[in-house]
């Protein structure tokens, strides 16, 4: 990995997955009236929560504590931002997590949440978390369909994000389909370590084969952390060995799973 400043970096960072498993029928699909609406159903913010709740149980319990814990796009109920805050105080972690659809002051917004506890990157209890917001730029098809279902139109965040993690490099993060955006890569190119993709996706081969091309491109490690319910989270590192590069796939679908991985941070 490129280095950007004279910091002694770590030698590697290990990530946790909580891959959540959401189903959008049930999420965003009322079967009594045949409607689709925003926000997510009662049924679906439960299991969600659920979910959320038994994945840290999991992850912060593995050998390799994580320094990053990432959930998949549309995963975090808005209700539940709290719940949120107090497990990533618990994990000692960074959290990334997708929010679910929220009502923007032009149209439907596709937000995440960056949450650092104030105590990181020690592994000692934090009393506070600081917290970023980042937004979608490009919506899917998908997506724009269940807007203009409900008589809406999408509200793109136009900015790229890149998160300086001390010691653990630079970070890029995206949100599913922002991850097909060619010029961001241009940007990143020599300035960031790792690319976290959080994802609702079901196109995942295509994820897979751009996964190590933008890794290449870029060089970089790319992380793609993607729901359940098509599954195929990926972690891929440019390692000069091929039989390395491939950190982590979790294929199947509707299948709720943890994992922590070791990706390296020094070039």
């Amino acid at each position: 990995m490129k280095k950007t400043s004279n910091i002694n970096y770590e030698e590697f960072l290990n990530i946790g997955f909580i891959q959540t498993n959401l189903n959008e029928k049930l999420a965003w699909f009322n079967s009594a009236t045949g409607n689709w609406s925003i926000p997510m159903s009662t049924a679906a913010q439960s299991k969600m929560i659920q979910e959320i709740q038994q994945g840290f149980c999991d992850v912060v319990n593995y050998s390799n504590k994580p320094q990053f814990i990432i959930l998949p796009e549309l995963t975090l109920p808005i209700p539940n931002e709290k719940t949120l805050e107090m497990l990533c105080l618990a994990s000692k972690s960074i959290v990334i997590a997708g929010f679910d659809f929220v009502q923007g002051k032009k149209g439907i917004q596709n937000k995440a949440v960056i949450m650092v506890p104030n105590q990181w990157p020690l592994q000692i209890r934090s009393r506070h978390v600081s917290k970023y917001y980042i937004g979608k730029t490009h919506f899917s098809i998908p997506e724009k369909d269940l807007f203009k279902a409900i008589g809406q139109s999408e509200e793109p965040d136009q900015a790229m994000y890149l998160f300086h993690a001390n010691v653990y490099g630079t970070v890029g993060i995206a949100i599913c389909s922002d991850f097909f955006d060619l010029e961001r890569f241009v940007i990143y190119r020599g300035k960031i370590q790792h690319l976290l993709v959080i994802s609702h996706n079901q196109d995942t081969e295509s994820y897979y084969f751009l996964a190590e091309a933008i890794s290449r491109i870029v060089f970089c490690n790319v992380i793609i952390c993607n729901t359940g319910f098509y599954g195929d989270s990926i972690a891929f590192s440019p390692y000069s060995d091929s039989y390395k590069r491939y950190v982590y796939r979790h294929k199947g679908q509707d299948l709720f799973a943890t994992q922590v991985v070791k990706l390296p941070v020094r070039g």
